[in-house]
């Protein structure tokens, strides 16, 4: 292997990393979200039945 391919490996690497902590993060947030959501429709449920 030469230099070049190992550093493009590496990149490789480092952007799949990034996909997959991105990803993590925005489905972590989505779930959040829905959490929060269902629980105002909770919430406005039982102040207005």
């Amino acid at each position: 292997m030469s230099e070049e391919d190992k550093n493009a490996a590496k990149m490789d690497d480092v952007q799949t990393a990034a996909v997959a902590i991105s990803t993590t993060i925005i489905v972590f947030f989505v779930i959040y979200w829905a959490i929060q959501i269902d629980s105002v429709r909770d919430l406005l449920n039982m102040a207005y039945g």
